[in-house]
């Protein structure tokens, strides 16, 4: 019987698929090469005594064996399905998977029901057609398993480098983003791209002026600016990106979106956004923004801290824009119903432009009233708010310089940089007393029940210390910053001077959201309105403070 299968095999054509395959984790290893692997197992072919014709050789450089996802790999398998391949040839089990189920799958059913012969020189040596009850051994089994585990551990090894380089603030990123560049002595350290980084600034500030998304990236292609991905391509990256001719060199509301919403472009290293499903799956899946890797400063920043949480405030808000325009609308995203808090309907008749309720206009009339409004009212409205608004901050001004002069303001800050330390001085003794009757407890002098008793009672002061440092610190940076004309709201307001046309340029520095009542009345809220109300309290205790010197003073020359 086996004289009858050895002449046999003379006899059959075997057209020969050679797979080879390499990855890193199987690390520096020269056996393991694409050019040794393909020597070998040409080799071995020659040797065999029997007629083997290679069909091709397929070939997967860089490929994991954990998933069956490989070009080469399935192009041998529609081979084998139209009848071109009979034969596999890999120089050990691992070449063909290191999936265990996969690795089965192929072994036991794919390669059996198309008579399929397998051979794998080493780890362990097989033939399904000399051997075939080897193929399914426990040995062979037990070898995919450890193929597979292999796997698994490289994978935990190797997510842990990555993590600790993440966490150091390396970028560890395949392509730097758009704007940056990998610095030639550093690949792990991000630099300016000068080519694409004013790009970036000029997305930034398209938006902020009221460009919509949608309209930035039909200017940047009709500029003829490469989109990240084209731009990647055309400097020669192997991007595995969109590759189709049509598309993947042009800018999409999508790609500009992305851009102001990373905070690369503060200069902060921001990683870890996404991972894989698992070392068998790559499928990749959106990670909490609460467990991303982001370290401070570890880059030259492209865009500002003030211009990025502009652009992030408008990404807030339900921006709409008109059909066939690139501008956003004047209040797109400030408007909502004082009563219900929903956004307002802007509709066209006639010769004008509408506001009214979107619960009262779509949803029912009942639960809402109609607050109806024009634009051009609402425009005059919003201008004379704002513009009353910078008057009274203008006013103010000249007395906010006169209390920041005054010698009551100046002894007023002595006297609370004195308490602080005075204060911190009793934070400091308190703890020592803590500190202390533990030991006097241990030693014996006090009993459990005064230890207790007394540090409950220093925690007491030690709370109440910690409450009045607040108090006082929180009064020194008031004094410095809201009584301060250079402070941002004073400039802020300055800059405005008095409006005389409304653009949409000044919502966004001096609008947080404008409340549409009944009888085309508004309310107007200002962003930085903590500031001014603590200004205000601020300005109006000193206007006090200066009234009643005023009067001792009033009653001490009619006493003279």
């Amino acid at each position: 019987m086996g004289r009858n299968r050895k002449s046999q095999r003379k006899f059959i054509t075997w057209t020969v698929a050679i797979y080879i395959r390499l990855s890193r984790e199987d690390g520096n290893d020269v056996s393991y090469s694409v050019v040794n692997q393909e020597k070998r197992l040409r080799r071995y072919i020659e040797d065999m005594d029997e007629s083997l014709d290679i069909y091709n050789v397929y070939i997967d450089d860089g490929r994991s064996g954990t998933d069956s996802n490989r070009e080469g790999f399935q192009q041998m398998l529609q081979d084998i399905r139209d009848g071109y391949v009979n034969c596999v040839v890999v120089k050990d089990l691992s070449r063909l998977s290191r999936n265990y189920a996969e690795s089965g799958l192929y072994l036991e059913q794919f390669f059996v029901e198309r008579n399929t012969r397998f051979i794998s020189l080493e780890l362990p040596a097989l033939d399904s057609y000399l051997k075939p009850d080897e193929v399914s051994s426990i040995a062979t089994a037990f070898q995919n398993i450890v193929n597979d585990d292999f796997c698994r551990q490289t994978s935990i090894k190797i997510r842990g480098t990555f993590n600790r380089k993440r966490a150091d603030g390396e970028f560890i990123g395949a392509f730097a983003p758009y704007g940056y560049m990998k610095s030639p002595d550093n690949k792990n350290k991000l630099i300016i791209d000068e080519d694409t980084a004013e790009i970036v600034s000029d997305i930034f500030d398209w938006f902020i002026s009221g460009e919509s998304k949608t309209g930035i990236a039909k200017k940047l292609n009709e500029l003829g600016i490469l989109s990240p991905t084209g731009y990647k391509h055309s400097k020669g990256y192997k991007y595995m990106g969109d590759t189709r001719i049509s598309t993947h060199y042009l800018w999409s509301m999508r790609t500009v979106d992305s851009i102001l919403k990373n905070q690369m472009y503060l200069g902060h290293m921001v990683q870890g956004r996404q991972r894989v499903k698992s070392y068998k799956i790559h499928k990749k899946i959106s990670v909490p923004e609460e467990e991303w890797f982001i370290v401070q400063n570890t880059h030259e920043a492209i865009i500002s801290q003030e211009i990025y949480d502009k652009a992030e405030n408008l990404l807030n808000r339900d921006i709409k824009t008109a059909n066939h325009q690139r501008k956003t609308y004047l209040f797109s995203g400030f408007l909502k119903c004082a009563d219900c808090k929903k956004s307002m309907h802007r509709q066209t008749t006639g010769k004008h432009i509408y506001y009214s309720c979107k619960t009262y206009k779509t949803q029912s009339k009942t639960v809402c009233t109609k607050h109806s409004i024009r634009e051009d009212e609402l425009i005059q409205a919003v201008t004379d708010t704002i513009n009353l608004q910078i008057s009274l901050i203008e006013d103010k001004k000249r007395l906010v310089g006169e209390i920041k002069d005054a010698p009551h303001t100046k002894e007023r800050i002595v006297q609370i940089e004195s308490m602080l330390l005075q204060k911190a001085g009793e934070v400091d003794k308190a703890n020592r007393i803590r500190d202390g009757l533990y030991m006097d407890w241990k030693n014996g002098d006090i009993t459990r029940d005064d230890y207790m008793r007394l540090r409950a009672s220093q925690d007491d002061k030690l709370s109440q210390l910690h409450t009045n440092l607040v108090a006082l610190k929180e009064e020194l940076r008031l004094i410095e910053d809201e009584l301060n004309t250079e402070s941002h709201v004073f400039q802020l307001f300055q800059a405005g001077k008095r409006i005389e046309k409304l653009e949409r340029s000044l919502l966004i520095e001096f609008v947080e959201q404008i409340y549409i009542e009944e009888g085309k009345k508004i309310r107007v809220n200002f962003k930085f309105k903590d500031q001014m109300q603590h200004m205000l309290s601020l300005i109006s205790m000193y206007e006090e403070t200066f009234e009643n010197q005023a009067k001792i003073k009033s009653k001490k020359l009619s006493f003279e």
